[in-house]
């Protein structure tokens, strides 16, 4: 018989889990539990069990009851299940209590900490391989938090908050054992996340700081450490520790030390040197070096003469010999006593490799030489083509950035249509194939004096870790990319397992160009883009706000109308101005998350500059809706990250703010909000949009909100009342003949001007943040990060 408390309390007789009873009786059993073979008097008992001051008269008898119901289950089980000769389970009464006497080795509890105290003392023996093993061992008994069905239920007791502890405590020192290892990639993603849930504890938190560093993501280092000293200062008026401190200065000084104590070859790096699986067929050869060759990401605040000295390094790693093609382009290097300007920004990243097809004499290596530097050449003039930069390559690996130009709302279809453009003209040489993904988010990029461009961040893992399922031949890209271009590209869905397979999408082909949604929709919706625009006539002609709810099951349907509405209403940039904030993914967003999308669309609609910091952009558009007089000022203090209002404001108070900035919009030019995906958006969002329309008074501003009909389920008296407000149901259009691919321009042509702005981007999360409202974590972190 096992029994379980690091999770939801189970007690297993062979593969069975028994039925404990009642809450009480559960309760009984799992306080025993936490103080095995130890009597636990009757009255502590009760004070776990009810506060004293909502104590029933018949407490001593329920927990009698309690204790008698679970002697009757263990002896019976016990009888029933068990071998002869096994240690029984005993429950006796022993004055002032109850002891539960069971085989600490049946005890999940004990098990993990025999294990995690063996695993430390591996640890201070020097013995880092034999001490992770077993601290692995230690937390895999875990399954969930402490006896979270009895916690859930609003028990409070010290013995779990110490077994949390505890678990944390062994997960540090797990940690400190893969790092000396040399496996900080590995660890890196439970770091990250640790430390997000645990942003006070100092050692994870220097752990986190190592293990970026150690993976060339300096920057992002120095930022959890500047996160750290922030919810210190501001929490607890503490200063971080000496050693985090130390941390800090070292990494700034890139003390060799720091190095990892292994030469661990990340999956990338193999990948990037042609691995067999990846490479053209060497059967037979034998293994030898690689020559020295440049890193194909440049690591951020990396100077040259150190990346020169550690490239070889990593070209010792083994690996079969393949042939290379030469690099498209340089690969990304600082000028000697060059600065090197480095910011955050939105990129989308081109992810291609170039591989041999299997099978066919055009396998053996010498006969592609030809055709690998006709592929390095047309990679370089089709990125181009697309207004691409690449920032590097190395063996059958190439990273070209989009966006870094002016147009940055074409980045992801530009990207998706070189990938495709890559695939013809790769497809068509002797022996040689390609996979590309596609993939968008935020990511530091670095420019020296010379103009050379180095990237580095958690995205180009992402576009890494996607790469190395795409089939040859085939095109896969994020989810983010797919959202913004679906009305020019189509897509289907990539069998990925169940986590991802809802999320990348293998692109097919291009729709027409001069088409901006599919298959003639926007004829089709002729009558409800009717509707909408009669609506924004009637908010302009009366001065006063109103509300139209556009209901659709099919999201990128819907995400099409607003598109082609936005459109329309755009082509009169003197009569109305557009804004359309980024829609919610599936967690949704609270109300600083509705906030953080309504600064990028005003920032995207007025020409700002993107990467402007956050106070910068908030100064630009107070200034411009209020003025520079009291009103203006009153605002923009309530706004600004480090104004005194707001760390103590609440989130409606901030909301509220930025209805008046909306209304004063309005009234200068009217306004059309665009709100789609309200269907997964917070309930005080919802609240404030309805107020918007209710409350606000001459002003003309028309709120477009599109959601799936369940959110009628959630408000059924949405939109109900008032005047100002209307409904209009998107019936599900026929689907339409699949569009011929379109070839892309040829390597070397510049591409037709794309006729129509993409559609807004939804952000990714990024970064470690806090916030008030689910989903408002990233709204916070990246006003704090400008």
């Amino acid at each position: 018989m096992q029994f379980r408390i690091l999770g939801p309390l189970e007690v297993m007789s062979g593969d069975r889990a028994l039925s404990l009873g009642g809450f009480k009786q559960r309760a009984v059993l799992g306080l025993l539990l936490l103080r095995p073979n130890q009597v636990v008097a009757t009255s502590e008992l009760l004070g776990a069990l009810w506060p004293d001051e909502s104590r029933p008269m018949t407490a001593r008898k329920i927990v009698q009851n309690a204790v008698s119901g679970l002697r009757t289950t263990l002896s019976v089980h016990h009888t029933r299940d068990e071998p002869q000769g096994a240690g029984a389970p005993e429950l006796i009464t022993r004055a002032p209590g109850y002891v539960l006497r069971v085989d600490p080795a049946r005890l999940d509890m004990t098990r993990f900490d025999d294990k995690a105290t063996a695993g430390r003392a591996k640890l201070a023996a020097g013995e880092p391989a034999a001490a992770a093993e077993l601290l692995r061992e230690a937390l895999a008994e875990w399954r969930g938090p402490a006896l979270s069905d009895l916690m859930e239920q609003g028990l409070d007791w010290p013995e779990v908050a110490g077994l949390r502890q505890l678990r944390l405590d062994a997960m540090e020192y797990r940690f400190e054992a893969e790092l000396a290892c040399g496996r900080h990639h590995t660890v890196l993603g439970e770091l990250n996340s640790l430390a997000e849930a645990e942003p006070l504890r100092e050692r994870l938190s220097g752990q986190l700081m190592l293990a970026l560093y150690r993976c060339g993501r300096q920057a992002e280092a120095l930022d959890v450490f500047s996160r750290v000293r922030r919810a210190l200062v501001e929490e607890h008026g503490l200063e971080p520790s000496r050693d985090l401190q130390a941390l800090q200065r070292r990494i700034l000084h890139h003390d060799r030390e720091l190095t990892s104590p292994v030469e661990e070859v990340p999956a990338s790096v193999r990948l990037l040197h042609g691995a067999a699986a990846t490479g053209p067929s060497s059967a037979g050869r034998p293994a030898v070096a690689a020559p020295p060759a440049p890193p194909l990401l440049t690591v951020a605040g990396q100077q040259p003469e150190r990346a020169a000295a550690e490239a070889p390094a990593v070209a010792r790693t083994p690996h079969p010999a393949a042939p290379h093609p030469a690099p498209a382009h340089p690969a990304p290097a600082q000028a000697r006593g060059g600065p090197v300007l480095g910011r955050r920004r939105d990129v989308c990243v081109l992810l291609v490799r170039v591989r041999a097809r299997t099978g066919g004499g055009a396998s053996v290596p010498e006969q592609l030489d030809v055709p690998l530097n006709e592929a390095a050449a047309s990679l370089a003039e089709i990125v181009e083509a697309h207004e691409g930069t690449i920032v590097g390559s190395l063996g059958y690996l190439t990273a070209a950035l989009f966006g870094l130009r002016d147009d940055w709302a074409a980045a992801p279809l530009e990207a998706v249509r070189a990938a495709f453009a890559l695939r013809d003209a790769v497809g068509g040489l002797p022996g040689l194939g390609i996979e590309a993904v596609v993939t968008m988010g935020r990511a530091l990029v670095r420019e020296d004096s010379a103009g050379a461009v180095s990237v580095v961040g958690t995205l180009l893992d992402t576009a890494q870790h996607l790469l190395s399922d795409v089939p040859p031949g085939k095109v896969h890209v994020g989810p983010e990319v797919a959202a913004c271009t679906e009305g020019w590209v189509r897509y289907r869905k990539v069998a990925r397992g169940p986590d991802a397979a809802a999320k990348v999408r293998e692109a097919c082909a291009l729709h027409p160009r001069e088409v901006p949604v599919r298959g003639g929709e926007a004829h089709a919706r002729e009558h409800e883009l009717a509707i909408v625009s009669s609506h924004l006539d009637h908010s302009r002609h009366h001065h006063a706000p109103y509300l139209v709810t556009v209901l659709g099951d099919q999201d990128q349907s819907r995400s099409r109308f607003l598109t082609e509405f936005q459109h329309r209403v755009g082509r009169l940039p003197d009569e109305a101005r557009v804004l359309r904030p980024a829609a919610p993914e599936q967690g949704g967003y609270g109300p600083l998350g509705l906030t953080d999308a309504l600064l990028d669309a005003w920032a995207a609609s007025s020409g700002a500059r993107r990467d402007a910091p956050v106070d910068e952009l908030l100064t630009e558009l107070v200034r411009g809706a209020a003025g520079t007089g009291p009103t203006g000022d009153r605002l923009l203090r309530s706004l600004l990250v480090s104004a005194p209002p707001f760390h103590a404001a609440r989130p409606r108070a901030v909301m509220d703010v930025w209805k008046e900035l909306l209304v004063l919009c309005a009234r200068q030019l009217p306004l059309v909000l665009c709100l789609d995906g309200l269907h997964l958006v917070d309930e005080a969002v919802l609240d404030w949009v309805e107020e918007l329309v209710a409350t606000v008074e001459d002003a003309p501003l028309l709120v477009v909100a599109g959601a799936r009909p369940q959110l009628l389920g959630r408000r059924p008296l949405w939109g109900v009342g008032g005047g100002r407000t209307s409904m209009l149901s998107l019936a599900p259009l026929p689907e339409a003949p699949a569009a011929a691919p379109l070839r892309v321009a040829a390597a070397g042509h510049r591409r037709p001007a794309v006729h129509q702005r993409v559609a807004e981007v939804p952000r990714q999360t990024r970064g470690q943040g806090w916030g008030p409202g689910p989903g408002d974590e990233p709204h916070v972190e990246r006003r704090i990060a400008r």
